[in-house]
């Protein structure tokens, strides 16, 4: 877990500006080691990134932690994931979070994933780029891009650790 944490903070501050250009295979290799994802390369996925409801692309493979860095052009569903915390890290566009409270009409999708239904009694808070959201193991959440914008965000999955 401490591996998947640090390579989340390097993750994080790649993310900002003024990084270099660098080159990955479609299919990135398990990396064991330190990686930097330039700003440059993440705005050029982002820009190739067709337009739809959601589209996403993998853009590294690391021990206990997956990634995506998705561009969304409508609302999200509702979601909360019994497993794992989301981090997202906004890149472009802006968008309202809704988060907490509960969700009625959800449905288990896969084991531990719950999809669809509505949040009642959650917050909201408005996303811009540069932003950094963490959302705890358990907790609903939806993104709502805002009106004829695109959001881009990069979101890692961090696996909840097992209990001992």
């Amino acid at each position: 877990m401490r591996t998947a944490r640090f390579l989340l903070a390097t993750l994080i501050a790649a993310a900002t500006p003024a990084l270099s250009p660098a080159q990955t295979p479609a299919t990135p290799p398990v990396s064991h080691a330190v990686e930097i994802l330039p700003a440059t390369r993440l705005a050029a996925l982002g820009d190739s990134l067709p337009a739809g409801a959601m589209n996403a692309v993998q853009v590294g493979r690391w021990e206990g932690l997956s990634d995506m860095l998705g561009r969304r052009d409508s609302d999200g569903i509702p979601e909360r994931h019994d497993d794992f915390t989301d981090i997202f890290v906004v890149q472009r566009g802006t968008a309202t979070l809704r988060y907490g409270g509960t969700t009625d009409g959800a449905k288990l999708t896969t084991a531990g994933e719950w999809r669809g239904g509505t949040i009642r009694n959650g917050s909201e808070a408005v996303l811009h780029p540069g932003d950094i959201v963490v959302i705890p193991t358990g907790i609903p959440h939806q993104v709502l891009p805002s009106a004829g914008e695109h959001f881009i965000y990069l979101t890692f999955k961090v696996a909840k650790a097992p209990q001992h």
